[in-house]
């Protein structure tokens, strides 16, 4: 087998096997970001469908229009809008919020892509050698502190949508603490 194709350093060593602990875990943070928005943006499409499907109904009831939306025909659109695809970058835009959210959201969707994507790129094998271990660390600090302002954003959507209470700024600093001990804490 040749170097530049196949991965030849399968050595493990418990730092390497810490450091890809480190980064196992950043990645469930960043797609619980990911689904948590996708979610609330295919719930928030659920909803204009129930609501636009009661208004048409009135609507009919009224002689207003003359077509109803029938059940499979809701159906039919709910299944649409569970199955289709729904990127990060619309489901954030899908919500529309103002200036500061919006940045956030964006932010922790760019950090999110950056651990998804770039975080371990040259990294096959033993990382032992190939990282600066503080300069890693303090970078998935950065990133998954990022992720989690967007999450505390999402989190507190979904409960206002959900009718749920939404947590004070002190529980708020207490999630915020525990996701990050949780990532990069040995």
């Amino acid at each position: 087998m040749s170097p530049e194709i196949f991965i030849e350093d399968f050595e493990r060593t418990e730092n390497s096997d810490s450091l890809h602990g480190v980064i196992g875990r950043s990645l469930i943070i960043a797609t619980r970001f990911d689904s948590m928005c996708i979610s609330l943006s295919k719930l928030l499409d659920i909803r204009s469908m129930v609501i636009s499907k009661a208004i048409g109904s009135k609507l009919v009831e009224q002689g207003a229009v003359e077509e109803r939306i029938t059940d499979e025909n809701f159906d039919t659109l709910i299944n649409q809008v569970t199955s289709k695809y729904h990127s990060l970058g619309a489901s954030i835009k899908s919500f529309q919020l103002p200036g500061e959210a919006s940045t956030i959201l964006h932010d922790a969707r760019k950090a999110r892509n950056e651990i998804a994507h770039s975080l371990t790129k040259g990294l096959e094998g033993c990382i032992d050698s190939k990282v600066n271990e503080e300069y890693f660390i303090n970078e998935i600090s950065r990133l998954v502190k990022i992720i989690t302002d967007g999450d505390i954003i999402i989190s507190s959507l979904m409960s206002v949508v959900n009718k749920e209470p939404i947590l004070n700024e002190s529980s708020l600093s207490k999630y915020r603490n525990r996701v990050l001990n949780w990532v990069v804490e040995e």
